[in-house]
């Protein structure tokens, strides 16, 4: 089978040079600027004139150059330079590889970690768009990548087989991250495990009761860090409800419920 453009670069050796670096800035949390672009070879291996003419504009500028010959792309890291500087050299770097007539598509330019909190990901993602616009027309673009974001996790514990099956498939339908506890005791040994965001719990629960889970789990969590408890039961009496309050329950919850309601209901303590 061929191997794409995008494969090639990310199995050289260039690529292998280049992302030593991007390690050793993403494992220093230093800033790096970064310029990428398709452009063909000036006949010089290291580049020393475009390293000259970013000196010239900025003595105080550090500049590595990175090129592959066989996809003909180059990178540029630019020790400690945020976004706002990378842009404005990136200018400097595609005017003069237009007036030798090199430049091969678009200069594209991030810079660590404002454009994304993972500096190979960086690198991985203007490998693809390398790849997908090596035609296009000589514009600028900016790279971004957006920190991966985990579903919200819930920790259900209900020892009604038939309301835990019917909730842990609706809420993982919503997109949540579910797990699920027959009673106290199990429920306690998978909020170690997991450190879920929130927790549903029934008050009348074997083993461990749901006001003496309520109670562990406050002794687990420091207050600014504390998951949400949702009280969801068959207990309808207001000293109940009074007292799952006064125990720090953000909502509760009495059987029969609305899903929709209940659906609306954790979103909106998710998010708050």
């Amino acid at each position: 089978m061929p191997t794409s453009g995008n494969q090639r670069v990310a199995e050289s050796r260039f690529a292998e040079k280049l992302s030593y670096f991007l390690r050793y800035y993403e494992a220093s949390n230093l800033a790096c600027g970064l310029i990428a672009a398709r452009c063909e070879s000036d006949g010089d291996p290291e580049w020393a004139g475009l390293q000259q003419y970013i000196q010239d504009r900025d003595p105080r500028q550090a500049a590595q150059v990175f090129y592959d010959d066989e996809s003909k792309v180059l990178f540029l890291l630019l020790d400690g330079t945020t976004l706002a500087d990378t842009h404005y050299l990136a200018l400097q770097v595609k005017e003069r590889l237009q007036e030798r007539h090199r430049l091969q598509g678009s200069v594209y330019i991030a810079s660590f970690p404002e454009s994304g909190d993972s500096f190979e990901a960086l690198y991985q993602e203007v490998i693809r768009r390398l790849e997908q616009k090596a035609g296009a027309a000589d514009s600028l673009q900016f790279v971004v990548c957006q920190p991966s974001v985990r579903p919200h996790r819930l920790l259900l514990i209900e020892n009604d087989p038939v309301v835990r099956q019917l909730l842990a498939v609706r809420f993982a339908r919503s997109g949540y991250d579910v797990h699920t506890a027959i009673d106290g005791a199990e429920g306690m040994e998978k909020y170690l495990q997991l450190r879920p965001d929130l927790v549903i719990t029934e008050l009348t629960l074997p083993v461990m009761n749901g006001f003496q889970v309520i109670d562990w789990l406050r002794e687990q969590q420091e207050p600014e860090a504390r998951c949400k408890i949702v009280v969801l039961t068959d207990k309808r009496l207001e000293e109940d409800m009074t007292k799952c309050f006064q125990k720090g329950v953000a909502d509760y919850i009495t059987k029969p419920f609305s899903p929709i309601e209940l659906d609306w209901r954790i979103k909106r303590l998710l998010v708050s």
